[in-house]
This record gives C-alpha cells, sequence and structure tokens, in this order.
C-alpha cells in the first residue's frame, strides 16, 4: 500500500522540482526555481509517496497578499488528491501569515480543483510568444537602465497596480538580471519599468509596469527591453486579456498568443490593483 506525506521542501528538493518542470516543459531554469526558494522557503511544500517525492507547491506572501504556483504532481500519481491536499496546505501557511487574499493562475484543464476550494474566477491571463521579426527602432531619451539605488521607489510605484509591495521578488529578478532592467521616468517619478529573464528556450518579459494613462512609455520599455538580447531570441510573455492595450502594443510588435490561463482568488477582493497599469506579469507562479 502506498503512503505519502506533506513536507517542507528542502534545498536539495530543487533538482526534483526542476526536473519536474523540464517534463511538463514549464520553461523555467533551474535558476529561476532556486530563485523562488529563496523568495519565501517556508512557503514551499512537498508530497512524498513511501518517501519519494511526487509533487510541489510554492506559495509567497506580499503581506495581505498571497500566491501560489507551481504546483505539478508526477503523472502517475495525479487523480488521488495530492494536488488537492498540497493546495491547502499552502493555502493554510499563507493564511497563518495573515494573507486575505490568496491568488493564483490555473491552466484550464485543472481550474475545476481551485474552484472546489474556493477560488473564483477573475480573468484570463494570455501566453503570448514571439520567435522572430525585426524590432523596430524607437527612440526615448526617458528610458534608461534600471539602478539597485531607484528599487525602492520602483517597488512603490509597482504596488500601486500589482496590489502589494514585492520588493524582495524584485529585488532578486534584477540582480540576477541588472542588464535587461531598463526604467522610465516622468521628472523625478517612475513612469514604467520592465525585467526580462533567460528561461529555458529563450527569454520572458516581465514584470512590464506602466501608467496607463501613457502606453506609448510601455511600448519603449519593451524595445529597449528586446534591443538588448542579441540575436533571433524566443520572447515569452503573459498579458492579462483584460488590460485590451497592453494585447495591442504585443500584438503590434508580432507577439501571438499560443495558449492561456485563469486569474483566480480566494478571500476578499484586491480592491488596491489596477491590472490597467500591468502590461506584462512577473509569472503565472508569482504574479
Amino acid at each position: 500500500m502506498e503512503h505519502f506525506s506533506i513536507r517542507p521542501f528542502k534545498h536539495e528538493d530543487i533538482d526534483f522540482a526542476y526536473k519536474l518542470d523540464t517534463i511538463e516543459q514549464w520553461n523555467h531554469t533551474r535558476n529561476d526555481i532556486e530563485r523562488m526558494f529563496s523568495f519565501e522557503p517556508n512557503g514551499w511544500f512537498i508530497a512524498d509517496v513511501n518517501s519519494k517525492p511526487v509533487c510541489h507547491v510554492f506559495s509567497i506572501s506580499y503581506g495581505r497578499l498571497g500566491w501560489i504556483g507551481l504546483l505539478i504532481v508526477k503523472a502517475k500519481y495525479r487523480r488521488r488528491g495530492i494536488g488537492t491536499l498540497l493546495t491547502k496546505t499552502a493555502m493554510n501557511y499563507l493564511l497563518s501569515r495573515k494573507v486575505k487574499i490568496i491568488k493564483l493562475e490555473a491552466v484550464p484543464k485543472v481550474a475545476n480543483l481551485y474552484r472546489k476550494l474556493g477560488f473564483v474566477d477573475e480573468f484570463d491571463s494570455l501566453r503570448l510568444i514571439r520567435t522572430g521579426g525585426k524590432i523596430i527602432t524607437m527612440s526615448s531619451h526617458c528610458v534608461k537602465p534600471l539602478k539597485s539605488r531607484e528599487m525602492t521607489q520602483l517597488a512603490e510605484f509597482d504596488a500601486e497596480y500589482f496590489g502589494a509591495n514585492r520588493i524582495r521578488v524584485l529585488s532578486e529578478l534584477y540582480q540576477d538580471n541588472p542588464q535587461l532592467c531598463f526604467v522610465s521616468h516622468d521628472g523625478s517619478k517612475v513612469a514604467g519599468y520592465v525585467m526580462c529573464y533567460e528561461v529555458e528556450s529563450g527569454y520572458r518579459i516581465g514584470p512590464l509596469v506602466c501608467n496607463p494613462e501613457n502606453p506609448q512609455v510601455a511600448c519603449e520599455l519593451l524595445v529597449e527591453c528586446m534591443k538588448a538580447i542579441r540575436g533571433n531570441k524566443k520572447f515569452y510573455v503573459g498579458v492579462p486579456a483584460v488590460n485590451e492595450i497592453a494585447v495591442e502594443i504585443f500584438q503590434h510588435f508580432d507577439f501571438r498568443q499560443y495558449s492561456k490561463s485563469i486569474r483566480m482568488y480566494f478571500g476578499q477582493k484586491l480592491e488596491t490593483e489596477r491590472v490597467d497599469g500591468v502590461f506584462a506579469i512577473g509569472g503565472p507562479e508569482k504574479g
């Protein structure tokens, strides 16, 4: 008889998580997973069957907002309730951290798992890819490479749209990829910023956050980001479908949709979030 148990994720489990991620073609590098583990080590959980790992989940708290992602169950062990139990474990962890709302992005085929746990559909999150093409030249004197000393101000700007301060995540992304992070200013204020990082197959763009009153800034940041990467590379991005201007911008730059997920939430509706300023998400696993 098989016996499964839930335990905290350990650093030595990163190779297992990377292997599962690769099998599912989620496109994270091992460095991505190690970085996500560093965000909140206590928010990772793993399920063992007969003392062998078969499933993991990641969660992170941003004050009153929590996020769940990277739930992967080995194919052989699906439909046994392991994923549900692991999700409940992550939810209980976040609620113990005084989180008031929990968010995640679910592929449509497993969305019912989360609905049964009380999650509510919010909007579609589109997955777009750009596989080549000429990058349009666009000059802007306002877009500059991001500097580490600007991180506090940038995180405060980002929180206006994301709904919570995620400075530790943004700081880690910047530290790993400073040459792929750009900011635009309107006088002394931040008008928008973009971050980009390498994945298994190409590069992922996001977060890309911009004052929605001036979407031209988002175009300029996107172009500057793509120009910084030499060669004919693939670019991946997640875009909230409700931000129609963002969708139009990426389509203009030859991005096409290849899949989607469903943004869902559990708990109190987050009134401080402004999706109209989110032109690209950081990632479905962390918002």
